[in-house]
């Protein structure tokens, strides 16, 4: 293995037969402990120009084709520029090299907040189980533990502490991407291209770093074709017990949560529930967590009132989660540098006190950037707040609906403001009539963005008349998910190498993203159904993944109990949460 930080050796004094010799330092560039069976390419830990010529070749055969969302340049202080046409900024950029670099700018930020959420990770399992912890992934199911790693670094890391190094080259790289992006750097549309390739790469590496790493260290399923299966949707919470919802990414707060539910013998009489990709790592550590669903569906549960304590991480959590909690008299704790949301900073103070001030209702929430006394504080509060909130929420009754409806002054804006397109304002017009089955039937195909409500100039809560109206849904939203399985064992690929090869096996289908569907979920579910029928290989990741469990056939069976769980001809495979995408 090449060692990218080097090693250096000081001694203060040596005695030998040579002589004596006092503060002696020896430094080599680059150690070398372990040979490879194949040489090692030209590019171990490649620049951003490393592979530019390569990159070059490909851009000149497959040109780029922009479509600008915007005629303006506003990144500096000489804009604003207008590039419509021929025209160039005051820095001489072009429409082209702008709308390259607004693509390299979001890859970055994309590349970032991967690459920190494993730079997260890993500090912490270090701090917590050692340098030394081993990298397994599938045991001796799975030779290969870091593919992408290994092809992009050159490296085959055996332990936590390897991963140090790969972060190192991906943090130096995406400093060397972000200053291209300064007003005066690049000027090229097409090395913009070459460096958003890059970007690309290293985030992918970012990807596998940090889900390899909560993997070996957390006790997650390795490999494993037949995962536990978990229950997911808005019904399967008991609303009866405490009810700790976390929101997010990463993993730790909500791990330390279980682990401490565990140790109190308390895990039984409090509900631990998730959304988005935290939701699927915590049920990987504990299947006996539940998932409520993807990212869409943050809003309409907050304000269903059924979660007592929101816990909220890194990535794909609402900008208004504090207020939306408010609402309902809900503590939040935020658990992550990336998002403090303006909390006061409680990390260093003592649990107990942390927990009085949440519950008495003197701070709406707090700051606590360590995991064990995050999910201390959590669990705590949620057991006293629970009796006191009565499970009180910010959903509108009947009669509100109804006198809202009779208020709209038939405007369409909220129409307009909807990337769906629902047709809203007829919606309000059948529930004036008393129906409220219109409102109803747009609960599927709305995402939970609240654009509507935002629009509205008289200020009614759209979305909750929708999920309002859809009440009686929600509580029967109950289904099974098979919890992410990490890694496509050896034998696996081996075995459908041929009838790939042969089309006996159609090929392989990947489901991945976010839950901003224009027709709702449902068509994600039928369309893995299908591809499973015809003998394809479907995998799945993040909020796809759970969507494709939010469907049921006569039986009443989802499709990931239908399916098995094998990568194979009619498989359908959860690797896991949005890192675990290094795998597919």
């Amino acid at each position: 293995m090449v060692d990218e930080k080097g090693l250096r050796i000081k001694i203060g004094e040596l005695r030998s037969d040579l002589g004596l010799f006092k503060d002696l330092e020896v430094s080599i560039g680059r150690v070398i402990s372990e040979e490879w069976l194949e040489e090692a390419g030209p590019t171990q830990f490649p620049s951003i120009t490393d592979l530019r010529d390569w990159d070059l070749k490909l851009l000149q055969r497959y040109k780029p084709f922009y479509m600008p969302f915007c005629d303006l340049c506003c990144l500096c202080t000489f804009g604003k520029c207008d590039l419509t046409g021929d025209k160039r900024g005051a820095c001489g950029l072009n429409m082209a090299g702008q709308q390259s670099r607004i693509v390299l700018l979001a890859c970055c930020i994309g590349a970032a907040t991967h690459i920190s959420h494993a730079r997260h990770l890993v500090d912490y399992l270090i701090e917590k189980f050692g340098r030394d912890h081993p990298i397994d992934v599938g045991g001796l199911n799975v030779e290969v533990e870091a593919p992408i790693t290994r092809l992009v670094c050159g490296i085959k890391p055996k332990t936590l502490g390897d991963l140090e190094d790969v972060l190192g080259y991906l943090e130096r790289e995406l400093t060397r991407l972000l200053a291209a992006a300064h007003t005066g750097q690049e000027e090229s549309n097409l090395d913009f291209e070459s460096k958003v390739f890059h970007a690309g790469m290293i985030d992918h590496v970012g990807l596998e770093i940090a889900d390899i790493a909560q993997i070996s260290a957390l006790g997650f399923p390795k490999a494993e074709p037949e995962a536990p299966l978990a229950d997911i949707g808005l019904g399967v919470v008991d609303s009866a017990k405490p009810v700790i919802l976390v929101i997010g990414h990463n993993v730790p707060p909500a791990a330390e949560i279980v682990d401490y539910l565990m140790k109190n013998g308390l895990y039984g009489g409090v509900e631990v529930t998730g959304l988005c990709c935290t939701a699927h790592d915590v049920t990987r550590y504990n299947p006996k967590a539940k998932i409520i669903g993807p990212i869409s569906w943050q809003l309409r549960f907050i304000r269903s009132g059924v979660a007592d304590v929101i816990i909220v991480d890194e990535q794909c959590i609402r900008a208004d989660t504090l207020i939306e909690a408010q609402k309902i008299k809900a503590p939040v704790i935020a658990t992550s540098d990336v998002n403090c949301m303006g909390l006061p900073n409680r990390t260093r103070d003592e649990a107990d006190r942390i927990v009085e001030d949440l519950v008495s209702g003197k701070q709406q929430g707090a700051l606590i950037l360590d995991p064990a006394k995050a999910a201390e504080v959590a669990v705590k509060t949620a057991l006293l707040v629970a009796p006191r909130r009565m499970k009180f929420k910010a959903l509108p009754d009947v009669s509100d609906i109804i006198e809202g409806a009779r208020s709209c002054r038939k405007c369409d804006d909220c129409r307009r403001a909807c990337p769906n397109d629902l047709p809203i304002r007829e919606a309000l017009a059948k529930a004036l009539e008393g129906s409220l089955d219109a409102l109803a039937s747009l609960y599927d195909e709305c995402v939970g963005c609240a654009r509507c409500e935002s629009a509205c100039p008289i200020n009614l809560p759209l979305h909750s008349f929708i999920v309002r109206a859809a009440e009686r849904r929600l509580k029967e939203e109950k289904y099974k998910i098979r919890v992410g399985r990490g890694a496509i064992q050896d034998v696996e690929i081996r075995n459908v190498g041929s009838p790939i090869v042969l089309g006996e096996i159609p090929g392989v289908v990947a489901f991945v993203g976010c839950a901003n569907y224009p027709k709702g979920g449902a068509e994600v579910a039928e369309m893995a159904i299908e591809f499973a029928r015809r003998r394809y290989i479907v995998v799945a990741s993040g909020c796809a993944a759970m969507s494709i469990a939010m469907h049921k056939d006569e039986e009443g069976k989802s499709p990931y109990e239908i399916f098995p769980g094998v990568f194979d001809a009619g498989g359908i495979v959860n690797v896991g949460s949005c890192v675990a995408n290094a795998h597919i």
